[in-house]
């Protein structure tokens, strides 16, 4: 009897290059779907009420933190191509639906330069982490715990409501989320080098998004100004 070995197919570098444009294609177009949901909705007096009052407020607010977890479900479940973008765009949906109020609590002015800001921030540590062969994962680990550590953070000051705290925490998140730009990215570009599938770089493309966005909504809380 022979043992058999496994082998991996590797992808060729321009391979593994259209597979990583695909995944930045998705990411782009998610936040245009949470940008245009977010505008749409802030722009409607009656949904603004409807969505952010009362126990509809919450279900907004947690809406998107539920439905990560159901993300990779998803996506692991068999569905065509196509129902796995809908996934994509369902999840940037609700993610552009929770942050319709800053439309009216922010300024367009500081609503672009916080997305400007993220978008240098986030290219800047993207393609580090793209081009760099110094392995990233001990700091992927560090920034993990410090993810952990400021969602917990960040429930308990929805109920304690102190903006120093808030402050304190926009000012790591933005450092923590830099670091996972820089490991995700690496890691994205290490998968897909692999012979995978659509939901590979759906799922990457989902962990991009989440960095950026959540480097923009930080930025325009430690930066932005409110309307008068």
């Amino acid at each position: 009897m022979f043992a058999t070995v496994e082998t991996k197919l590797w992808r060729t570098a321009s391979e593994v290059n259209e597979a990583m444009v695909r995944v930045y294609n998705h990411m782009l177009m998610a936040i245009v779907t949470s940008g245009l949901v977010s505008y749409l909705v802030s722009s409607s007096p009656d949904a603004m009420a409807f969505f952010f009052t009362g126990f509809m407020k919450w279900v907004v607010l947690f809406a998107p933190l539920v439905f990560v977890f159901l993300v990779p479900v998803l996506l692991n479940s068999g569905i065509s191509r196509l129902g796995k973008v809908l996934t994509l765009h369902a999840f940037a949906g609700l993610m552009g639906l929770s942050m319709a109020s800053i439309f009216v609590v922010y300024t367009l002015g500081s609503i672009v330069s916080a997305f400007l800001g993220a978008g240098v921030l986030f290219g800047t540590m993207s393609l580090y982490g793209y081009f760099t062969k110094q392995s990233l994962d001990g700091i992927g680990k560090w920034c993990f715990v410090g993810l952990i550590a400021i969602v917990i953070a960040s429930i308990i000051n929805i109920f304690v409501g102190s903006s120093v705290a808030q402050m304190v925490i926009s000012a790591l998140a933005i450092i923590i989320f830099l670091g996972l730009t820089a490991y995700d990215t690496q890691q994205i570009r290490e998968m897909v080098s692999e012979e995978t599938t659509d939901g590979v770089e759906i799922m990457g493309a989902i962990t991009l998004y989440l960095n950026f966005i959540n480097l923009f909504l930080n930025l325009l809380q430690l930066f932005g100004g409110k309307k008068e």
